[in-house]
């Protein structure tokens, strides 16, 4: 799905459309049916919103007009040449299709294909561009690229695992207060845009799930969204993430350790 091909159109229908631009940092591009540029947003049946987050990422999200996210594309340059970076795609609902990190034009590390429900069906990992295995989550057998298969059905894999289990002990990162003092942090700084009523009108109502990770000092990284509703939601969702006090950090054996999390926050028009 990620090939150099796609960037290069990219790139030839991004330079022949003005964006409108919010800042230095942001600009829009508008696109029709068949991905043509357009300069009216009215008409347009996607746009993408590029953002700049520091010197060396770009994130371009491609969004239905009023609909959930199309895909996620992350670049190194300001001119959108080298992939670097996480790259998703999500089916017509908002669900991620697939999802995985590149690293200068490398596909590199976790990339997941899933089901229509949400699950894993396939997952790949990879180190600078090469395949080292390929886990099959409906027969459980994960292939190495030099053809040696494991079972993961096997009573031998499955008592290597409860060994290492048994061994560990996890405690989860959490926020201060706990479940009710992340609440009041939402009610607190949670602003559902007025877009949002525009496209799902009064009394509408859609849950934005995020995935984002909390480092060993506690501190939020790289949230990233995994069911899309629509562009102002989603963004507000990532916007109160990124600004989220320091969490109590994860531990497993009495050492903090980098931990991974998923939340659902609903958005509501009364």
């Amino acid at each position: 799905m990620l090939n150099r091909k796609s960037f290069l159109f990219f790139i030839f229908i991004l330079s022949g459309l003005s964006g409108k631009t919010q800042n230095k940092k942001e600009a829009f591009f508008a696109f029709r049916e068949d991905w043509s540029p357009v300069n009216d947003i009215n008409v347009a049946a996607y746009f993408m919103h590029r953002v700049k987050e520091n010197d060396t990422t770009y994130v371009c999200r491609f969004y239905q007009n009023k609909g959930p996210m199309v895909k996620c594309e992350t670049y190194k340059d300001e001119n959108l040449e080298i992939p670097h970076g996480r790259f998703a795609w999500y089916n017509r609902l908002g669900n991620i299709d697939s999802i995985g990190m590149v690293s200068n034009g490398k596909k590199d590390s976790y990339w997941d294909y899933r089901n229509p429900d949400g699950s894993i069906a396939i997952s790949v990992f990879y180190e600078k561009g090469s395949r080292i295995w390929t886990r099959n989550f409906s027969t459980n057998i994960t292939t190495y690229a030099d053809g040696r298969m494991i079972d993961l059905n096997s009573k031998a894999y499955k008592d290597s695992i409860a060994a290492i289990v048994e061994e560990t002990d996890r405690k989860p990162a959490e926020f201060k207060g706990g479940v009710q003092g992340w609440i009041k942090y939402l009610e607190k700084n949670l602003r559902t845009p007025g877009r949002f009523k525009d496209v799902v009108g009064s009394g509408g109502r859609g849950t934005v799930v995020v995935a984002f990770t909390v480092d060993t000092e506690g501190k939020v990284h790289d949230p990233y969204i995994v069911h899309s509703i629509e562009w102002s939601v989603d963004m507000e969702t990532l916007r109160v993430l990124k600004e989220s006090p320091r969490w109590t950090p994860a531990y497993q054996n009495g050492k903090p350790v980098i931990y991974r999390h998923k939340q659902s926050i609903t958005h509501a028009i009364y």
